[in-house]
C-alpha cells in the first residue's frame, strides 16, 4: 500500500492509541474523585489529592483536543483526491442510421456469426460479460433452459443489435422468458431504436409461441420504446483512481476505521481460482440460508467460473483459520463487478466485510479496472446503505416487459407477501437442507 495509505493508517491508529489513553485518564481521575469524596468524610487533609485530580484534568482537555484535531485531519475532504466524480452511464441503444433493412438471425446459426456477435459485445458501450454467447451457452448447459440467441443483421451482414433470451418454466412460478436471468444484466443491444424495436418483436413472438406470460428485458438505461418498466432496483457504480491511496483518501473516516479494524481482526484476505470455491461455497450457502433465499449450487459457481476464463476470480476472508466471507468478481471491459458477496452474520462486528471489500477494490484498481460496481440492492436497506458508503454513484436499472394482455408487472422477489411465509420458513432450515433442494427451485427463478 501507498506511502498515503500508511501515513492515514498512523495517523488512525494514533487516534485509537489516544482514545484508549483518554479512557484511562478518565478511570483514575474517577477512582481520585472517589478517594477525596471519602478523605472529605473522614475530615483529612485533601490539597494534594485535589492538585493531582486538577492535573488529570487538564491531561483529559488536551487529550481531548488533540484526538479532535487528528479526526479532522484525517477526514478532511481534499479536492484533488477524488475517486473520479460521477460515472457515464452507457445507452443499451445507440443513436447510429441502419444500412438498409434488417435481417433478425438466430447467433448461432454459424460459428463465424457466434464471433461477430460477441465482438459486437466487446464494442458496444453497454455490453456486459452476461451478454456473451458464452454465457447463454452456460445457462442452456447448466439447467438445460431453452434459450435463444438474436442478432440483426444489415444489408452488409453486419452485427447491428443483438438480444439473448432465455425461457424459464415451473409449477412454482410459471412460464416467463427473461433476458438475461440471475444476473444484473442483459437485453437489447442495439445501434438504433429501429434495430432494437424488431429485436423486441421477434423476441416477444417467441415469448407468444411458448405460451409465456411476459418478457423481461434487464437493461441499464432506459431504450426508448414505451414498454412497461420496473426502476426499483439499483446498483452502485464507483469511478476508480489510478491508486488505491487515492481511493482510500476519499472515503469517510469511519469506513477506514471499520476496514483496518477488519484488517487487525482476520487473517488474511485470498484473492484466487476455483480452488477457493469449497470455502466460498459454505460461506454463501450459510447466509443464503439465513436470508431465507434459495441457493445455486456449487456446480453453477464451478462452470460459470470456467465460462467466464480468465474473467473471474474468487475472494475469500479468513478468521482464526476458517472461511468467515467470500465473493465473486467479473471483469469486463473496463468494469469489475461484485455480482456475489456474504460473510457469516456472527462475524459482522469483527469488520470481516469492510476489509473483504475494501481488498476487492484495491484489486480492481491494480488490475486497471476504472469502474467497480457493487451489484444489485433495493433503495434505503441495509445493502443500499452498505454499498452508498463506499462513494458509489447509484445508478436506477430500467427492466422492461412484455406482457400478456392485461397481465401485471411481475411480482417474483422476496418483498412480495406470497413468499413471507416460505422465506420465514426457510431461515430456520438446516443449511446442508437448504443446499440439497436451493438448486431446483433457484434454477426456475430469475
Amino acid at each position: 500500500m501507498s506511502l498515503l495509505v500508511n501515513e492515514l493508517s498512523g495517523q488512525e491508529s494514533r487516534i485509537q492509541a489516544d482514545k484508549h489513553r483518554l479512557e484511562e485518564l478518565r478511570a483514575a481521575k474517577g477512582k481520585l474523585g472517589r478517594e477525596i469524596a471519602e478523605l472529605r468524610k473522614a475530615g483529612q487533609d485533601v490539597a494534594r489529592l485535589t492538585e493531582e485530580i486538577r492535573n488529570l484534568s487538564d491531561q483529559i482537555k488536551q487529550m481531548q483536543k488533540g484526538i479532535k484535531k487528528r479526526l479532522t485531519a484525517v477526514s478532511a475532504p481534499v479536492e484533488d483526491i477524488s475517486p473520479g466524480g460521477v460515472p457515464e452511464i452507457p445507452s443499451p441503444v445507440l443513436d447510429r442510421v441502419a444500412s438498409g433493412p434488417v435481417f433478425i438471425r438466430e447467433c448461432f446459426d454459424s460459428d463465424l456469426l457466434k464471433e461477430s456477435v460477441d465482438a459486437y459485445v466487446e464494442a458496444h458501450p453497454a455490453g456486459t460479460v452476461w451478454h456473451t454467447t458464452a454465457v447463454n451457452s452456460f445457462i442452456a448447459d447448466i439447467y438445460g433452459h431453452q434459450t435463444r440467441y438474436l442478432c440483426a443483421l444489415d444489408n452488409d451482414s453486419r452485427v447491428v443489435g443483438v438480444l439473448p433470451l432465455v425461457q424459464l418454466k415451473s409449477r412454482l412460478f410459471g412460464n416467463f422468458v427473461s433476458s438475461v436471468p440471475y444476473f444484473n444484466y442483459g437485453g437489447v443491444l442495439a445501434d438504433s431504436t429501429t434495430v432494437a424495436r424488431e429485436l423486441v418483436e421477434e423476441a416477444n413472438a417467441w415469448r407468444m409461441s411458448l405460451g409465456a406470460r411476459h418478457l423481461e428485458l434487464r437493461h441499464i438505461q432506459d431504450v426508448g420504446i414505451g414498454l412497461p418498466q420496473r426502476r426499483d432496483k439499483y446498483t452502485f457504480w464507483l469511478p476508480l483512481p489510478s491508486e488505491p491511496s487515492i481511493l482510500w483518501k476519499s472515503l469517510a473516516a469511519k469506513v477506514r476505521s471499520q476496514a483496518r479494524r477488519g484488517e487487525r481482526a482476520i487473517d488474511e484476505v485470498v484473492i484466487g481460482g476455483v480452488e477457493l470455491l469449497d470455502d466460498f461455497y459454505r460461506v454463501f450457502a450459510h447466509n443464503m440460508r439465513d436470508l431465507g433465499t434459495p441457493v445455486c449450487s456449487k456446480n453453477f459457481f464451478r462452470n460459470l467460473f470456467e465460462t467466464l476464463s480468465g474473467r473471474a476470480w474468487l475472494v475469500l476472508v479468513r478468521l482464526d483459520g476458517r472461511a468467515v466471507g467470500g465473493a465473486f468478481l467479473t471483469g469486463f471491459r473496463n468494469t469489475m463487478e461484485i455480482p456475489w458477496a456474504s460473510t457469516l452474520r456472527n462475524h459482522n462486528a469483527s469488520g470481516a466485510n469492510m476489509v473483504m471489500y475494501w481488498k476487492v477494490l484495491e484489486f480492481a484498481i491494480q488490475r486497471n479496472y476504472s469502474i467497480f460496481d457493487f451489484g444489485r440492492c433495493s433503495k434505503g436497506g441495509g445493502t443500499w446503505r452498505f454499498k452508498q458508503q463506499w462513494g458509489g454513484t447509484p445508478v436506477p436499472l430500467a427492466w422492461d416487459y412484455l406482457l400478456s394482455n392485461g397481465g401485471s408487472l411481475p411480482q417474483l422477489n422476496p418483498d412480495n407477501p406470497r413468499y413471507r411465509l416460505l422465506i420465514a420458513i426457510w431461515k430456520h432450515l438446516p443449511v446442508w437442507t437448504t443446499r440439497m433442494i436451493g438448486p431446483g427451485i433457484v434454477r426456475s427463478l430469475p
